[in-house]
């Protein structure tokens, strides 16, 4: 049973994921690709949702509700919470952030945002492979829901590959890879250029509060008052913003329309500027901080989990199953 009557929508989209994906195989309508990219990175929206806060009361609709969503967004869901729950939300755009936005510095802004969730990739990457190790040193459960997860998404796209190598990079690789792009490029948009002092500041994210943007991306426009309540389910997120937000924000970081807000920001001017409308200044290049560590039991240390070079090198080796699956993480520490 659901949690939130709201959340019917949500498993109607996913359900029209899957038929409309079933028959843009079966009548292999090219242009078809185009309504999948959207409804694929509707599950990734769904999934951001739902990793903050469960779909379900029943444990077992629950795991199979994350199935059905690593299917629909090409992903072990489960790897959104060391990517984006445990890094992005609770060091907000420091160097525990791996996904912060001043990794990129393109003379052309317009080049930043097509180059970001490239550029961070391999730093989410390197965070993921180490937190499973993690959870795999401590035996935590949620180390085998990833790899259940794992499972049900690498069987399902090599099956799909086997049958027609065509059709899955049309129909299922091509949307999936754009769901990805599209979910982290959200964040060049929702932060850069914004106070990055206190990871609650009311400056610190930026929002795009039109009807049609929040309707399709189940409420990912409403990023300030997320980041003050990570767990409000997504359909009291409006009224929530109207309440605790507009009028305390600055003005700047309400933007009604991402389109608009996008091409004044990549386009024309295609400056890039922070919420004051100033050049965005930034400092010197800095590596990653681990912040796995703080999740460590007492008396673990990184040194007992951590994953080398070496065991990256041979991670890289996995690069084929990286092609099938291109938001994959690997969930085991390679030995």
């Amino acid at each position: 049973m659901l949690r939130n009557h709201q959340d019917r929508r949500c498993v109607l989209w996913v359900i029209l994921y899957f038929v409309l994906t079933g028959l843009a195989w079966r009548l292999d309508w090219v242009l078809s690709v185009v309504v999948l990219c959207y409804f694929s990175f509707a599950g990734a929206c769904i999934t951001h949702n739902s990793m903050h806060l469960r779909t379900f009361y029943g444990e077992t609709e629950e795991v199979l509700w994350r199935y059905a969503l690593s299917l629909t967004y090409g992903h072990p869901v489960s790897t959104f919470v060391p990517g984006h729950n445990l890094s992005h939300h609770r060091h907000t755009q420091s160097r525990m952030d791996p996904m912060r936005t001043t990794k990129v510095r393109y003379k052309w802004n317009w080049v930043n945002l097509v180059m970001f969730q490239p550029s961070v990739a391999w730093d989410v990457f390197v965070m993921d492979v180490r937190y499973m190790a993690l959870k795999k040193h401590c035996g935590d459960s949620y180390f085998w829901s990833c790899a259940q997860e794992w499972l049900v998404v690498g069987l399902t796209q090599l099956i799909l590959a086997c049958l027609n190598v065509r059709k899955f990079a049309v129909y299922v690789y091509v949307p999936h890879l754009f769901a990805q792009w599209a979910i982290v490029s959200m964040n060049l948009l929702q932060h850069d250029g914004c106070e990055t002092d206190d990871e609650k500041a009311i400056n610190g994210s930026r929002n795009f509060t039109g009807w049609w943007l929040n309707w399709l991306t189940f409420n990912n426009g409403y990023h300030t008052i997320h980041h003050m309540n990570p767990t409000l389910h997504w359909s009291k997120l409006p009224k929530a913003h109207e309440y605790l937000v507009k009028g305390k924000i600055h003005p700047n970081l309400e933007q009604e329309c991402m389109t608009t807000y996008a091409y004044r920001a990549f386009v024309c001017p295609g400056k890039r500027v922070d919420y004051l409308g100033e050049a965005v200044k930034l400092g010197p290049v800095e590596k990653d901080e681990d912040w796995t560590v703080l999740h460590a039991p007492d008396g673990v240390k990184l040194e007992e989990y951590d994953v080398g070079v070496i065991e990256l090198v041979k991670a890289v080796a996995m690069m084929p199953i990286k092609i099938l699956c291109p938001t994959y993480s690997p969930i085991f520490k390679i030995d």
